[in-house]
């Protein structure tokens, strides 16, 4: 099955740079028209480094940034209507709030009827210029000119009535380019999913909609949407979806249609820069704080089993990029080269390896291992970025390449240097246990959520629980 006039063009993801070109453009101008508003025919006399002046060249990056850091700019949140409108109105709520904070505080002159103009002037163009945006859109696709791509999946009357919708209103944003009877049974999941990926690439679609009971089970929608994670394909479920617990469940209504965008695992960016906030924050703090027990561990270590201090070793991070992570050593030197003969003495053919009783390990490493003080030169990997102070653990290599699919999934996020497994059990966790918390805690992030896996991880290191 073909569709007439589907392209990309009009793709959010590429719309979203000239959206934000043209919101410079709106903030820029209403800068210049207070600026004459203030000044009159006076202003090319004005100097270039009076308050006002300042504020005009500040105001309108400090704006744009705002925007950004809302998500205005996000895919899930372009051509939505009031929620896209919403966040125009707030950031210039909050432009207004700090520029007349920063004005109160530093005493600095700013007009109040220069920055009355620039502010509910910018926002009304903002307003306008997103609506004629949606307009042109709407209008573009009512011609069949920039739809989405869509694979339909359900039996074969849910598929006729989809369609028929889909046809119907073209305005939503959707061409359906194939269709696709879903698996009766969870055995049949792994061939029909290979199958999917086949069609999927087949027909170069950009959107996968579950049609009517395919989106009612919770576990087949889950699967499926880790199946397409980073495929660059969005997901759209019957509006009955329940408690599916996807990706990071972020439901957008797609409109004219009774369906749902399920979002992939991604954090926005407000949350990403909360989260490395904490990180560098954390990382500081902690560095200067446990210097000395740096220095205590480090002389231990050395006058025990002499050097060197610190065991450097490749582990997987995010997206299976590589990085070296930081440890004080615990092990003789070289104890890597044993490592093979060890997992196979032990019986250990799975994605992790432990040893009861590793002979490797020195007497103060055994200590610091009891109290996880070993860790603590991860600061450092948070520091630079390759890790976070909250994620999955990174595991060696040889372990990575044992991991199954669904195992693989944990690589979607920042490793960390406590995780919620390990102040769910630590090492007494099963590995099938560890792996679906460690899902847990990518697909439903919070910042709060970090600080109490933070609290519990020194509660669980103070009592030793869970830990080899």
């Amino acid at each position: 099955m073909a569709a007439r006039g589907v392209d990309r063009v009009d793709d959010p993801e590429t719309l979203k740079y000239r959206i934000l070109a043209t919101d410079a453009a709106i903030i820029l101008l209403a800068t210049v028209l207070a600026l004459f508003v203030r000044f009159g025919d006076s202003v090319t006399s004005q100097t270039p480094f009076g308050s006002i002046q300042i504020v005009g060249t500040l105001l309108p990056i400090f704006w744009l940034l705002v925007l950004i850091f809302m998500g205005a700019y996000d895919r899930r949140n372009l051509f939505v209507g009031l929620a896209e409108y919403s966040r125009v109105v707030l950031s210039a709520v909050i432009v207004l709030a700090v520029v007349a904070t920063v004005s109160f505080l530093f005493k600095f002159d700013t007009s109040r009827a220069y920055v009355l103009v620039t502010i509910p002037v910018g926002m009304v163009g903002l307003l306008i210029e997103r609506w004629l945006w949606r307009r042109r859109l709407l209008n573009r696709r009512r011609r069949g000119i920039g739809l989405a791509r869509t694979l339909i999946v359900g039996d074969a009357d849910e598929r006729a009535s989809l369609l028929q919708s889909m046809t119907e209103r073209p305005w939503a944003g959707y061409a359906v380019v194939d269709e696709l009877d879903r698996p009766t049974e969870p055995q049949e999941w792994p061939e029909w999913f290979d199958l999917l990926t086949h069609r999927l690439k087949a027909s170069a679609a950009t959107a996968l909609a579950l049609a009517g009971s395919s989106a009612s089970d919770a576990a087949f929608v889950r699967e499926l949407s880790w199946r397409i994670e980073g495929e660059g394909v969005d997901l759209l479920v019957g509006a009955g979806v329940g408690t599916t617990t996807g990706p990071r469940v972020t439901l957008r209504v797609a409109s004219g249609l009774p369906l749902l965008h399920l979002d992939e695992v991604a954090l926005r960016n407000t949350q990403r820069v909360a989260k490395r906030t904490l990180d560098l924050a954390g990382a500081v703090a902690g560095l200067i704080l446990l210097s000395p027990m740096f220095l205590l561990i480090s002389v231990a270590i050395v006058a025990s089993s002499g050097r060197p201090v610190f065991f450097r070793q490749r582990r997987a991070g995010r997206d299976q990029h590589t990085f070296r992570m930081w440890k004080f050593r615990t092990m003789i030197d070289g104890a890597d080269a044993h490592r093979a003969r060890l997992r196979e003495q032990e019986g250990q053919d799975g994605p992790t390896f432990k040893a009861d009783n590793d002979p490797r390990i020195t007497p103060v490493g055994r200590f610091l291992r009891r109290w996880s003080l070993d860790e603590l030169p991860q600061l450092l990997n948070v520091l630079n970025g390759t890790m976070s102070l909250v994620g999955p653990r990174p595991h060696p290599l040889d372990d990575v390449e044992r991991y199954g699919d669904r195992d693989l999934r944990r690589l979607i996020a920042k490793p960390g240097m406590t995780g919620l497994w390990q102040v769910a059990g630590r090492s007494d966790l099963t590995w099938d246990a560890s792996i679906e918390l460690d899902l847990l805690y990518i697909e439903n992030w919070t910042f709060i959520g970090d600080l109490a896996i933070l609290a519990r991880t020194v509660q669980a290191v103070l009592t030793g629980s869970g830990a080899r």
